[in-house]
């Protein structure tokens, strides 16, 4: 495999229910949905990396913001499927720091950590609204941050895609099927992006600056490329 084609798998690691409206913006008030909180497991030979962490770290045992985990939704059970273990994962790139997304990052004390320095500044002071999103330590020593654009290896980049949050990014990975965006919650479910030609995209329910997601919706549809959404299952 060339050093800059890399494969994607998901990891499954808890499990919540949220209604629809906050996944697509003013649409089924009221409809509760269940679905999966994902993360992506990017490997290209024997380097490993991870999309994101989950909400759950390694001595967490209760349910946090509606989220619960099956024993075999533990990110230890999940890497196993495909034959790898927390400390052969050499770099986490967070695309936010909401805890759901960046949760598990205490599974990886070897492993390189990425977010974008506007994330880290809102995560530390956020609006009070947004405190409940924030509520999973993160201490700013232990990351390396961005600002803005930047490849991050060979076939790995990231892009900042504001919105949702502040510093919110997407990671563009080159695969032998072609380049696929790993979107974060900027776009939660295909239905967000997947709209006719003349119809303006339709947003998460959930974000910090509408302008700026509209925007960054714009940017990731105009590279053209296969988006795989955070929850797939927000339907």
């Amino acid at each position: 495999m060339a050093r800059d084609q890399w494969t994607i798998a998901p990891l499954v690691l808890a499990t919540g229910v949220v209604e629809r409206s906050l996944t697509v913006f003013h649409r089924d008030y009221g409809v509760k949905k269940e679905g999966p909180v994902v993360a992506w497991l990017v490997e290209n030979g024997d380097r490993k990396i991870l999309v994101d962490t989950g909400i759950f770290g390694p001595s967490d045992t209760s349910n946090q913001l509606g989220f619960f985990a099956h024993s075999e939704q533990e990110m230890e059970a999940q890497l196993n499927r495909f034959n790898t273990s927390p400390g052969e994962i050499s770099l986490v790139i967070n695309t936010h720091l909401h805890s759901d997304h960046c949760g598990g990052n205490g599974y990886f004390s070897r492993a390189r950590l990425i977010a974008q320095k506007r994330e880290m500044d809102y995560a530390k002071h956020p609006l009070p609204v947004s405190k409940p999103e924030y509520e999973v330590e993160v201490r700013e020593s232990d990351f390396e941050l961005l600002d803005g654009d930047a490849e991050i290896l060979p076939g790995i980049k990231v892009i900042l895609t504001p919105g949702h949050t502040p510093g919110g990014q997407a990671v563009l990975v080159q695969t032998a099927a072609g380049l696929y965006v790993i979107a974060g919650d900027t776009v939660p479910h295909f239905e967000n992006m997947e709209v006719p030609a003349d119809e303006p995209f339709w947003p998460t329910g959930l974000y910090i600056d509408l302008r700026e997601l509209y925007e960054s919706l714009h940017r990731l549809k105009s590279l053209g490329v296969l988006s795989s959404p955070a929850m797939t299952c927000w339907c």
